[in-house]
């Protein structure tokens, strides 16, 4: 191979090499300035509504509902819905209601769709039978502690806070492929968005779970509209940002299970989400390459070694698996430090992602979307809660997706 080309290699190396580290330091310090605890309010203590779309059934959905149930919380609900009465997840509800007849729970069952969006739709369902005026939402693949309602009720002391945001982790219930998965929640993930707010603030909320001000969830048209969005959850958190209202981000953390039950499952997973990342924001996804860079690294500075080349690929390798261990210190990660696996994870992380750079379709729930179309979808939560917008004639003409 030509002199040349060995070079344009070891520079791009190089060039990669100190963006990665560089991102590895901002995530390290935003890790060290972050700690996962409970949070109360003093003498704050307003009622809260959760609500809980549910859909089939799965060997976790239980204890992931019941989690919900037996909340450390003078005042709330739980109000689960499904589309249909014939809904698996129905018979786990009222198992609940049953075990737990001191509590307020509540089932709805109601077949109208609002928008596309199944899930929001749902919502847009449950919510008109709210009570209260702090709203929490949870996916039912959500386990959470018995501090979960106060934390998630404290920031909203704030009269301006609008909407809270709270970070997920990697709950692996399985074999080694749903080990795998948590661990790209734990450790790519969650990084990657506590660098993105310190760095940019917050505009947004995660769909596993997020809360929001009752006046300020209306004030953007509610589910209503946030059911013509694809992702209703970035839509909200945007909408509120948009209105005047404060978006906060929780130091609270709750556990999204992770079950999937072979690799082939789990990378189709990662490649979606990725082609997903591509579709909204293309150059995000093309810059999140060095926070995967090894294998780029590998390939571009071992075929001529050098004591620079070695030395940026030790000094990735380290810096990642001080950030896996920092991580598990400052989150209540359950999955303990596994560092040698690290650089393999990377190597699957870096796959997945070129694997998103390809192909036209994106798989969303039970639905296939063409990028365009997947565009369209999520431009809609972009847009102002105005009847007759251009945008929703376009978001309506596909069939509902689901989550």
């Amino acid at each position: 191979m030509p002199v040349f080309v060995f070079s344009v290699m070891q520079m791009s190396g190089a060039i990669i090499g100190a963006a990665a580290l560089a991102y590895l330091l901002l995530a390290l310090r935003a890790t060290w300035n972050f700690r996962e605890r409970p949070e109360r309010a003093s003498k704050f203590a307003p009622g809260i509504s959760v609500l809980k779309p549910i859909h089939g059934d799965n060997p976790h959905l239980y204890a992931s509902l019941a989690s919900f149930c037996d909340q450390d919380w003078p005042t709330y609900e739980v109000i689960f819905g499904a589309h249909t009465a014939d809904d698996p997840a129905i018979a786990v509800a009222k198992r609940l209601q049953a075990e737990m007849p001191d509590r307020d729970l509540r089932i709805v069952i109601d077949e109208r769709l609002a928008g596309p969006n199944r899930k929001a739709a749902n919502l847009a369902n449950i919510y008109q039978h709210a009570r209260y005026d702090i709203i929490v939402l949870s996916d039912s693949d959500v386990e959470v502690d018995r501090n979960c309602l106060s934390s998630m009720a404290a920031p909203f002391f704030d009269q301006k806070v609008g909407a809270v945001a709270t970070m997920y982790k990697g709950l692996a219930k399985g074999g080694a492929p749903a080990r795998f998965a948590a661990h790209y929640i734990n450790d790519w993930f969650v990084p990657s968005v506590l660098v993105d707010v310190s760095l940019r603030g917050i505009d947004f909320v995660f769909g596993a779970m997020s809360a929001v001000r009752r006046e300020a969830l209306d004030a953007i048209g509610g589910f209503e509209h946030l059911s013509q969005c694809l992702a209703e959850d970035f839509a909200m958190g945007r909408l509120v940002d948009r209105r005047g209202w404060k978006v906060a981000l929780s130091p609270y953390a709750c556990d999204t299970i992770c079950a999937e039950k072979t690799f082939r499952e789990m990378f189709a997973h990662e490649v979606r989400w990725q082609r997903s990342e591509r579709a909204c924001r293309p150059l995000d996804h093309f810059m999140s390459v060095v926070t995967w860079s090894l294998p780029l690294l590998l390939v571009l500075l071992l075929p001529q070694p050098s004591i620079i080349g070695l030395s940026i690929i030790t000094a990735e390798i380290v810096a990642r698996m001080a950030l896996h261990v920092l991580l598990r210190r400052r989150f209540a990660m359950s999955d303990g430090a596994s560092v040698w696996l690290v650089p393999v994870r990377e190597c699957v992380c870096f796959a997945a992602w070129a694997g998103g750079l390809f192909g036209n379709t994106i798989r969303w729930g039970s639905e296939t979307f063409t990028i365009k179309a997947f565009r369209a979808l999520m431009r809609a939560g972009e847009l102002a809660p105005q009847p007759g917008n251009a945008d929703q004639s376009a978001v309506r003409s596909h069939t509902a997706p689901s989550r």
